[in-house]
């Protein structure tokens, strides 16, 4: 039986949990609850939960504050949060899981299967993800320089800056790299587009996102097309044409 910790300052919001987990998690039993950080780690380091179940607005410090204090935790984590903000993108970036509030049973069941899948594997792809979280964590907010892909073959970490292209290939999406290599990666292009358009990424087209910052030229034509620092070139739709312009225009 895997054990887990829910981790969150509402009662309710526990109890709803615990019964969900119940009613549709075989397999998986909840041992503790914890209202706050600091009541959370005495709960880790007395009872080793296998997954925690963990909110991200909390009082007395955030879910965050408690992953700083873990060099390399050995639990599953499965954040917890009402809010779809900032701190939401940054857990995509790490590509762990997360549940909104209200909970969706199927969203719960899947990333409980996902979670007892990584306890029962070897692999170190958890530690990996958190040190990906942790290295973009700054401050108050976070700065994006890491992104873990999940890859035909599993998951795969790569600086930002790395990243020439991203284009779409159906529900896959392929990122071209620097170092000359293709990965392709088992989500649709639209699962990333909100992040890395916080990264100096930008949409050329409906099967291309270049990374601004390995534009070379931009040569004309009805859409034209960029020259990306591999010498390759990525076509401009007609749509997309003048956003771009304003965009090279005003770039730093």
């Amino acid at each position: 039986m895997v054990t887990a910790l829910i981790v969150d300052d509402e009662n309710k919001n526990r109890e709803s949990l615990a019964k969900l987990i119940d009613q549709f998690c075989y397999g998986l039993k909840v041992i503790g609850h914890a209202e706050n950080v600091k009541s959370a780690e005495e709960f880790i380091k007395n009872n080793q939960p296998q997954i925690v179940f963990l909110d991200i607005e909390m009082p007395g410090g955030n879910g965050f504050t408690l992953l700083e204090k873990y060099e390399n935790p050995d639990f599953q984590l499965i954040f917890t949060t009402a809010h779809a903000d900032y701190a939401i993108k940054a857990i995509k970036f790490a590509a762990l899981d997360y549940l909104l509030k209200p909970i969706n049973v199927n969203e719960l069941k899947i990333a409980v299967e996902k979670a007892i899948q990584n306890i029962n594997s070897s692999s170190n792809t958890e530690d990996k993800r958190f040190d990906v979280l942790k290295n973009n964590q700054k401050n108050e907010g976070f700065d994006f320089k890491k992104i873990a892909l999940p890859s035909l073959d599993g998951i795969e970490f790569y600086d930002i800056s790395e990243i020439l292209r991203c284009e779409a290939d159906r529900a896959y999406c392929k990122f071209y790299l620097t170092n000359g290599s293709k990965i392709t990666v088992s989500k649709a292009l639209r699962e990333f587009e909100d992040l890395l358009n916080e990264c100096n990424f930008f949409r050329v087209h409906k099967s291309n996102m270049v990374n601004l910052n390995h534009i070379k030229k931009y040569v004309k034509g009805k859409g034209g097309y960029v020259v990306l620092s591999d010498e390759s070139h990525v076509n401009v739709s007609v749509r997309k044409k003048e956003m771009l312009m304003e965009v090279l225009a005003n770039y730093k």
